[in-house]
């Protein structure tokens, strides 16, 4: 049955890899948003910045967080394994520069 479910799991996840890895099409930012081409490129950049971050931290880089920016605004996605890398994850983006406000919808599963 945990079989199964992990099966079940990963089919689902690959489905949805561009909205975990933070790709965003370019429907979602820029002129159709009403961004301007400088608030966009303050978005790519804190999204370029928390990708770095996690990616060097060793703990968060073993799960994969999607990340989105809109005009500062920071939604934060995917599934990690403690509540402490939770936590990490929450505090690296609320601690980065050009941040208005971060929205986690990390979820835990302390299964992986």
């Amino acid at each position: 049955m945990k079989i199964f479910a992990i099966v079940l799991i990963l089919v689902t996840l690959q489905g949805c890899t561009s909205m975990l890895l933070g790709n965003t099409s370019s429907r979602e930012t820029g002129p159709a948003t009403g961004q301007s081409s400088s608030q966009s490129a303050v978005d790519s950049t804190i999204t370029a910045s928390l990708r770095q971050q996690y990616d060097a931290d060793s703990g968060i880089s073993n799960f994969m967080v999607g990340i989105r920016s809109v005009a500062g605004r920071v939604v934060l996605t995917g599934t990690v394994g403690s509540y402490d890398i939770r936590d990490r994850v929450v505090d690296v983006a609320q601690n980065t520069h050009g941040v208005v406000s971060v929205d986690s919808r990390i979820v835990v599963n302390t299964n992986l």
